[in-house]
């Protein structure tokens, strides 16, 4: 009979999808993290289940070609799933994902190898810490708010660690108390870091349950006006418990309510609240092949649905005579039309709403699109709106996709219902995650 504390050696044959080894013991699933698919392992029995268990990695008794080093202190982090993963290693598996997505719904299509990075490391522009009482600054543990202490991250923009170290010292200067999840007391919930990559400026954002006093933000101030292109110090009021990051209200410290990043030569405008793709280089690499995908000559209707701040929208509009943005939330909207005139592109227009519904309202008007480009949340598109589209019949749809499974499923959809899937480009978005985007393309029978 299996407990916990056995010492079992396991052969790993696959992966969940958030990254942990499986193998097959008396019958039953036997989960061990950062474990590798081929992998001959020693594992400590942690937790033992009728239908499943847990095991702690010991040993590595025969390692998979594509196993390296765990180049981050901090093992218990959530965060990157696959550090022990080489890079085409990462690759390989991200487009074995998106290949084993489509084939479970019967679709069968070219997919390209995998976009990546030469470079893997510090990419992201956005870096979100907890903080907790004491003060502690860093990351959660997996499937927990079990904090892990993290000043430096190497999916991280580097600037981040100095800012953490700077706000660390300001809360234990100033007796500025960590907010406490337990009892609702304290002040300080979140740091937020945002760095214009391509522009070199810097926005903080502290996250507060109420306001410090205002001796003591004049000493936050002080601190951080030095870091290298700081452009806007933001105090973001979360009063309500949960696990919300940001609230609804912004004051700005210093600087400026936004800051300015480029992709591929358009300028965007970054508020506290928007949504802009945490890698910028690999977003230029997508939204490119996005265009590709698209095939305007310049005569083209574009819809661009569920555009956010109208990055892949303005993209478009470089080469159509026409894009119409639609997205739910009104902020991103605001900012939509502010990057379009910011960049000065008249030909492109953002509707606010959702899809399912503006869309089928535009199209009771009178008003196709030649091309239509789809990049929903996980969840994937409204069955309403891929009905709507089924009915205008554009020439081309360019799927965006952050979920290989619902993108399948709806691709599988649309192609039992007039289109043709016609290709599947994997882009790796995150490295060292097992997350993977992708832009497909379908055109009308």
């Amino acid at each position: 009979m299996l407990k916990p504390g056995q010492l079992v050696s396991v052969s790993i044959h696959s992966l969940t999808d958030k990254g942990d080894g499986i193998a097959t013991l008396e019958g039953r699933p036997l989960y061990v993290e950062r474990a590798l698919p081929g992998e001959r392992v020693e594992v400590s029995l942690t937790l033992v289940k009728p239908n499943y268990c847990h095991g702690s990695l010991l040993r590595v008794e025969q390692a998979a070609s594509g196993r390296s080093e765990d180049f981050c202190p901090y093992t218990a982090c959530g965060g990157c799933q696959l550090r022990v993963m080489d890079n085409g290693a990462q690759l390989a598996l991200k487009r074995r994902l998106l290949l084993d997505a489509l084939q479970a719904t019967g679709l069968d299509c070219p997919v390209a190898e995998t976009l990546g990075m030469a470079e893997p490391y510090h990419y992201r522009n956005k870096a979100q810490y907890a903080v907790q009482p004491g003060p502690y600054i860093g990351f959660y543990a997996k499937h927990s708010h079990q904090l892990v202490e993290a000043d430096r991250c190497r999916v991280q923009a580097p600037v981040t660690a100095e800012v953490v170290q700077r706000v660390r010292g300001w809360m234990r200067q100033c007796a500025v108390p960590a907010y406490n999840e337990a009892t609702g007391d304290g002040v300080v919930r979140h740091i937020m870091v945002r760095d214009g990559v391509n522009s070199g400026e810097l926005m903080v954002v502290l996250v507060v349950a109420e306001p410090p006093a205002e001796p003591a933000l004049e000493q936050l101030v002080a601190g951080l006006r030095s870091l290298a292109g700081l452009a806007s110090l933001i105090l973001n009021l979360n009063p309500k418990p949960g696990n919300r990051v940001l609230g609804p209200e912004n004051r700005v410290l210093w600087g400026r309510e936004a800051i300015v990043d480029r992709l591929d030569g358009l300028q965007f405008s970054i508020s506290p609240l928007s949504f802009y793709q945490v890698n910028p280089r690999q977003t230029e690499a997508l939204y490119r092949e996005a265009v590709r995908l698209a095939g305007l000559s310049g005569d083209e209707v574009v819809f661009d649905l569920y555009c956010g701040i109208g990055t892949i929208a303005l993209f478009m509009a470089r080469q159509a005579h026409r894009v119409i943005g639609v997205e739910l939330v009104p902020e991103a909207i605001a900012d939509a039309r502010a990057n379009a005139e910011r960049n000065g592109l008249a030909n492109v227009e953002f509707h606010l709403g959702a899809a399912e519904q503006v869309v089928p309202a535009l199209y009771a008007e009178g008003l196709k699109a030649d091309v239509v480009v789809l990049d929903p949340p996980r969840k994937g598109c409204d069955q309403v709106l891929l009905e709507t589209l089924v009915e205008m019949r554009p020439a081309r749809l360019v799927y965006v996709s952050c979920n290989p499974k619902t993108l399948a499923r709806d691709l599988a959809w649309l192609t039992d219902h007039g289109f043709v899937l016609e290709q599947a480009t994997p882009v790796d978005m995150f490295p060292h995650t097992m997350h993977v985007e992708t832009v497909a393309l379908l055109t009308r029978k």
